[in-house]
């Protein structure tokens, strides 16, 4: 494989996250290049609002319980979507390759 710069063209390509493990702890590029952070766990906040939105519902505060089980819906969705984007990125630069002379960075 072959660095898809026109003005590189080098064949010193490599995984870039074999290129992360391979730098010294202190190296100022293991940042730079670092995974991308993963999805935070917020997944249980929303369902216990969700939860207490039936019971709310159940007990007879309607308006409570619908407002609660809206809000902890619209919450569980938004944290998915970020779950998903977080994962997207992290595959991606797990398949991302390296020029080790240029340093241009892509994914075949």
């Amino acid at each position: 494989m072959k660095c898809p710069s026109q003005e590189c063209q080098s064949s010193n390509v490599q995984l870039l996250s074999h290129y992360v493990d391979s730098l010294p702890p202190g190296s100022p590029n293991r940042e730079r290049y670092a995974k991308p952070a993963g999805p935070g766990r917020s997944f249980p906040g929303a369902l216990v609002v969700i939860v207490l939105g039936i019971a709310a519902l159940v007990s007879g505060h309607v308006w409570a319980g619908l407002l609660a089980v809206a809000g902890g819906g619209a919450w569980g969705w938004v944290l998915y979507r970020r779950y998903e984007a977080a994962e997207s990125a992290r595959a991606a630069w797990s398949n991302r390759r390296i020029c080790l002379a240029c340093t241009e960075q892509w994914v075949p």
